[in-house]
């Protein structure tokens, strides 16, 4: 037996049918706001990541998956899709056509050698956009709220938008300036991972998780006193625009994000359930001003985007029921009462699956009570019964399961007449109708 390697696990069965729902209805809505789909490799340069989550960043700095290949070069598992989906663009030129902006969706697995604990995996999936080449601020109000309409129509209610402004370089700088100043004072107080943000990006500190820290951070200097009059007005014109699309949000002066890429506007939207439990954050994003330039694109290009985790969503909406039954059952279930009709069951159930009936076949040799169980067991809508007297005569006996009644009918007739039977169920059931050539 082999066991899993530490921090992953399998998605099978339902559990998988999940993951698809959740990932089609993201890229749906993804795809109504005209974002396109980018897939980039899972291996990277580690230098890119280096570059652009950053070194300060507890990714970088303790959770990558880094290894020298055969060429003696460093390659990185990515532990996000951002910083390759933003290389992708600068080296396909998709910026120098001016065509901007950029519009890209994206979804796959990423890698963080972290501590597995609830819900986190070493190897997990993201679903993200990346809108690049952004010059108005409404483009970050676009991008908050192609989220929030994803999740809404994921089923998700009692949504908070927490939000925040980082400002731009300049504002960033004072304000890291004054952060040295105050955070100076306390740090021989401070846990050992705060002493290192202190001297790699101060800003960091914000958002520690230890409690004594935390104290501190409280009475530290606020970001928004520190903002440019670009920064602020910028900030302005996307609080108001929120207010008009109806999107309620709460500003947290703490919120840095993990990723030292982002600038001005950084958001998450925070959950609690139907029964009152608080998720906290199902996924986060925002706005960056250098990212695009830090890869070797031209200069000026900021973007903006957003990262959620399919692990999170599905984990959640489990616990709170927000799944509606995934349909499991086929359509036809054809039983040979004898193995030497079962190269005929094959033949008729191909023609069937090639028509567009979801089709399983009994090759196991069961009796007529084993495999009627068995259709039952499968959701079948018909067995389709195949015996001596159906093979003289070129037909097939039909049961419909659901209503119990059944009829011979002609073998070359078997398309349309189940078609005929999908189009007669009018019971406001969700039966599949199908299109197709009828063609055996």
């Amino acid at each position: 037996m082999f066991n899993l390697v530490k921090g992953t696990h399998d998605v099978i069965l339902t559990e998988a049918d999940k993951y698809s729902y959740i990932e089609q209805t993201l890229i749906q809505v993804a795809e109504f706001f005209n974002y396109k789909e980018f897939r980039t490799p899972i291996i990277e340069q580690s230098e890119l990541f280096q570059r652009s989550v950053g070194d300060s960043s507890d990714i970088v700095r303790k959770e990558m998956y880094t290894f020298f290949d055969k060429g003696e070069r460093s390659i990185t598992l990515r532990p996000e899709l951002t910083a390759g989906v933003i290389r992708s663009i600068v080296n396909n030129k998709l910026l120098a056509l001016g065509d901007i902006p950029v519009k890209a969706y994206y979804v796959g697995p990423c890698f963080r050698y972290e501590r597995p604990q609830q819900g986190r995996y070493r190897q997990f999936n993201q679903f993200g956009v990346e809108c690049v080449g952004v010059v108005s601020p409404y483009r970050d109000v676009e991008v908050i709220s192609l989220c929030y309409f994803a999740l809404k129509v994921l089923g998700f209610e009692n949504l908070k938008l927490v939000i925040n402004c980082i400002g731009d370089e300049e504002s960033r700088t004072n304000y890291k300036n004054v952060l040295r100043d105050y955070f100076g004072k306390h740090l021989d107080s401070m846990c050992a991972d705060c002493k290192e943000r202190y001297n790699l990006n101060v800003l960091r500190i914000l958002d520690c998780k230890v409690p004594t820290d935390q104290e501190i951070v409280k009475n530290a200097p606020k970001i928004e006193d520190y903002l440019t009059d670009k920064s602020k007005e910028n900030f302005e014109k996307v609080k108001k625009s929120l207010d008009e699309l109806g999107i309620e949000y709460e500003i947290d002066t703490n919120l840095v994000r993990g990723l030292d890429y982002y600038s001005d506007v950084v958001f998450e939207f925070h959950y609690t359930s139907s029964k009152g439990l608080d998720y906290g954050a199902l996924c986060g994003g925002g706005h960056y001003n250098k990212l695009v330039q830090e890869i070797g694109g031209p200069h000026e290009v900021e973007g903006c985007g957003f990262a959620i985790g399919i692990e999170r969503i599905a984990s959640v909406m489990s616990d709170d029921n927000l799944f509606n039954e995934i349909d499991e059952s086929i359509d036809c279930y054809v039983m040979p009462l004898d193995v030497t009709y079962q190269g005929k069951a094959i033949e008729i159930a191909t023609a069937l699956r090639l028509n567009g009936f979801k089709t399983d076949v009994n090759l196991e040799g069961k009796g007529l009570k084993g495999m009627l169980k068995k259709a039952l067991k499968l959701s079948s809508k018909y067995a389709l019964i195949l015996g001596e007297d159906e093979i003289k005569t070129n037909t097939i006996v039909v049961k419909d399961l659901t209503n119990e009644t059944q009829e011979s009918v002609n073998l070359a007739e078997i398309i349309s007449y189940l078609d005929r039977k999908e189009d007669e169920c009018s019971c406001g059931c969700d039966h599949h109708h199908h299109h197709h050539n009828d063609e055996e």
